[in-house]
């Protein structure tokens, strides 16, 4: 029992942020196929993502489209208080500057390979390592 806690301990968990049906459904499957992530929601708009992240839920990585109807993915990642790792995922490469004001991890252009997807994946990793340890209201109850 214990290498199995120990092994679930390991798990990343992670939300997806995407108004477009088809592209949550290939992150839904790339997080699957990674083996390391566990996904805790998948949701279509800013707005649902704001109510997500009001309802205390935290997730390690947060995988975030950039251009929705209700909410841009970029305003809603200002109103967060405490933001978890962002990794953009955008059909558009100019919003190179406001992801490194707002320390995103990385910026996946859309369409991308699960091989960049996974590279992405393993910059969290080894940000999350380098980072000091969150305050205790911060630390993730699930892990």
């Amino acid at each position: 029992m214990a290498p199995q806690s120990a092994a679930a301990a390991q798990f990343l968990t992670c939300a997806i942020l995407d108004d477009d049906e088809i592209n949550r459904f290939t992150l839904e499957h790339y997080i699957e196929r990674s083996g390391s992530l566990r996904l805790l929601g998948s949701l279509a708009g800013g707005v649902e993502g704001l109510e997500f992240f009001s309802t205390e839920r935290r997730v390690d990585v947060l995988f975030l489209d950039v251009e929705m109807p209700d909410l841009n993915g970029l305003d809603m990642l200002r109103l967060l208080p405490e933001p978890p790792q962002v990794v953009l995922t955008t059909a558009h490469e100019n919003f190179a500057f406001d992801a490194f004001e707002l320390r995103v991890v990385d910026y996946l252009v859309k369409p991308f390979s699960y091989e960049r997807f996974a590279q992405a994946v393993q910059r969290v990793v080894e940000r999350l390592r380098t980072e000091p340890t969150p305050t205790p209201h911060a630390i993730h109850p699930t892990l």
